[in-house]
């Protein structure tokens, strides 16, 4: 089986307009602030930081722009110019933390970018997917892939995809595989461009190349470890130099970079962001392998960093063939978004096939009638930006909302959320969305720039 290499991100963006905040009904007037008082924010959440920034933070601060329900823009699945929304934030700086969580309600990013599909108008069903890393098995597809790198490689691969260490080919030919930060290269830049020349028949730039892949945005921290051993330390180091983050999986062949894997290692995850290769290594199925040597990582870290555990392999687009291939390695699950649970594909199959539009996979919902069997708008499909005050409930009470405004530096001011209705009714619809597209753990730790 081979891994299509195609970014979700390219596919569901298309061209996102950027908004400014004055276009949200958020004014730029700190007039409307007065009696309320500014903190300084956590260090580590400043703009501007550079690409491929290697500091190591453990603050959970997390500072975004919120862009809002973008336009509808064409899909890269179905081809249809109808296409599909998204709720949009530009991040500064995101925690590991908070970005887990935020892939747990649905959220993905590309760059930058962090967005969320509005499933109730879309014109594809776009279901978050998870494997279960311990317990993957090797099918036949995979021991055939493993056996080629076997053959040229002389690697010798258990039934356990074991993270095998650096290895001679017969010929001499060294298979090195490099944990990298995400800083630019014009060794990295010249393998994209040539595997989006010609596999995808695209243009590229270095700039566009920086941005979509080389930005830090995840701040490096510090993995809970199963112990404080120096061994176990050393063995963290070895693997994740830089501790949790944003990481280029870079494969060398000789002394050549043949295949980069863009990876996310997160509290709970391996989150799989983007893979490119050298097309004269297609015949060794390059995306294959770099999924099987990605679950292969999950489980060695998980021996060091027991919390690690799944590989994200971003959304499950039942209907678009090119990525049904995620559903390949079991056990996995899929995400409810209406729920946020998540749910054993097994269990999702009928259900999709019975509502391809949208449809929820908890039967405690079933009585809302959340499914959507053609391409009609279906509001219940997203109460997080739909109806958000039901959504949060009885947690509006006790929710604080950090807004900072752009000319103020570090300044943050807190806002109770339910006293935003007597600052400006849009103010309130734009923090309760917010609230609600986030979700009460992550939007405490938020810092919000207007």
């Amino acid at each position: 089986m081979s891994r299509p290499q195609s970014p979700d991100t390219e596919s569901e963006l298309g061209d996102i307009r950027h908004t400014k905040p004055g276009d949200l009904g958020i004014s730029d007037d700190e007039s409307q602030y007065e009696g309320l008082t500014a903190t300084e924010s956590a260090p580590g959440a400043e703009l501007g930081t550079g690409y491929g920034s290697a500091d190591t933070a453990d603050s959970n601060e997390t500072s975004v722009i919120i862009q809002g329900i973008q336009g509808r823009h064409p899909c890269g699945y179905c081809k249809s110019t109808w296409g599909s929304r998204s709720y949009v934030m530009i991040g500064s700086k995101v925690s590991c933390r908070n970005y887990q969580r935020l892939i747990d309600r649905g959220w993905r990013r590309s760059g930058t970018l962090l967005y969320l599909i509005d499933h109730s108008d879309s014109c594809c069903c776009y279901y978050p997917i998870r494997a279960h890393a311990l317990e993957v098995e090797a099918r036949k597809s995979d021991k055939k892939v493993l056996r080629k790198w076997q053959k040229r490689f002389g690697v010798q691969n258990d039934t356990n995809l074991g993270f095998f260490e650096n290895v001679d080919a017969s010929g001499g030919t060294e298979l090195r595989i490099v944990m990298d930060t995400t800083a630019y290269s014009d060794e990295k830049y010249g393998l994209f461009e040539k595997y989006q020349r010609m596999v995808h028949d695209d243009a590229s730039s270095a700039i566009s190349f920086r941005e979509f892949l080389c930005y830090q945005l995840l701040t490096y921290e510090q993995p809970k470890a199963r112990d404080s051993s120096a061994e176990t330390r050393k063995e963290i180091s070895r693997l994740l130099p830089h501790g949790l983050g944003s990481y280029h999986m870079c494969y060398y062949i000789g002394d050549e970079l043949a295949a980069v894997g863009v990876i996310d290692v997160l509290p709970h995850y391996i989150s799989s962001v983007y893979f490119f290769y050298d097309p004269k290594y297609s015949a060794l199925s390059m995306g294959s392998y770099s999924s099987l040597r990605e679950i292969s990582l999950v489980r060695t870290l998980h021996a060091l960093i027991p919390s690690i555990e799944y590989y994200n392999l971003g959304y499950y687009v039942p209907e678009c063939k090119k990525m049904v291939y995620k559903a390949h390695w079991r056990p996995a699950d899929l995400l409810d978004t209406i729920s946020f649970k998540w749910v054993p594909i097994e269990r999702c199959m009928d259900r999709i096939a019975k509502h391809p539009g949208f449809c929820t996979f908890d039967p405690q919902l079933d009585h809302r009638n959340i499914v959507r069997d053609k391409s009609e708008t279906l509001a219940a499909a997203m109460p997080a930006l739909n109806m958000p005050k039901e959504v949060l409930g009885k947690d509006i009470d006790s929710m604080v909302i950090r807004l900072s405004p752009m000319e103020s530096g570090n300044s943050v001011i807190p806002i109770p959320v339910s006293r935003l209705s007597t600052i400006s009714k849009q103010m309130e619809d734009f923090a309760l969305q917010a609230c609600a597209t986030m979700g009460p753990d992550v939007v405490k730790d938020v810092r919000i720039i207007l």
